[in-house]
Parts: C-alpha cells; sequence; structure tokens
C-alpha cells in the first residue's frame, strides 16, 4: 500500500493494535505516528505495559513496516486500549474454566 505525506492518516494520542504479514501475534502501540525511514512507510510509537506478557519491552519505542501491516484496530487511547485487552483475557480465562 503505497501512501503518500498528504494521505497519512493521524493517529496522534490513539492506541493500534496490528496483525503483520506472517505473524499471528499483534503489536500494540500508542500514541502512533508514520515516518518515512530508507524510503519506507512505518508506524512509529510507544509500547504500552501490558503489551507483552513478560513486559520487557514496556515503555520503549517501538515500529512496524506499514506495508506488513495486514489488519489493525484503532483504539481512542490507553484506556479503551486497556478495557478492550481486559475483556479478551475474561472471555480467554472463562473459556478455559468452561472446558477444564
Amino acid at each position: 500500500m503505497s501512501m503518500d505525506k498528504e494521505n497519512i492518516s493521524d493517529f496522534s494520542g490513539k492506541c493500534i493494535s496490528m496483525r503483520l504479514t506472517d505473524l499471528e501475534c499483534s503489536h500494540d502501540l500508542h500514541n502512533p505516528r508514520f515516518e518515512y525511514q530508507g524510503g519506507k512507510l512505518f508506524i512509529v510509537g510507544e509500547i504500552s505495559v501490558g503489551c507483552s506478557e513478560s513486559g520487557w519491552n514496556a515503555g520503549h519505542i517501538g515500529a512496524a513496516e506499514w506495508a506488513q501491516v495486514r489488519s489493525y484496530m484503532l483504539f481512542d487511547g490507553f484506556k479503551a486500549y486497556t478495557k478492550a485487552i481486559k475483556v479478551s483475557e475474561s472471555y480467554y480465562e472463562n473459556s478455559e474454566e468452561k472446558n477444564s
């Protein structure tokens, strides 16, 4: 997907959860922005607490090449993102309890 600088969306203050081509895990960024690096478009933002089980990458800057993003969900902010994560975790916890 090619994007010129006039058509780049402004995701300031939002949280984005992305699935990349050939990967099943999601990549989540807070306050994402688009940057051109090496002639390619990247989405860059802060990795929030709770984005990985161990938290090893929380607070660091992460990036993904936009051409590798196969789908994404955009949340209004960190609060909406964490609410969705809690709903997801609760669903899977209840599923595991029913299957045991």
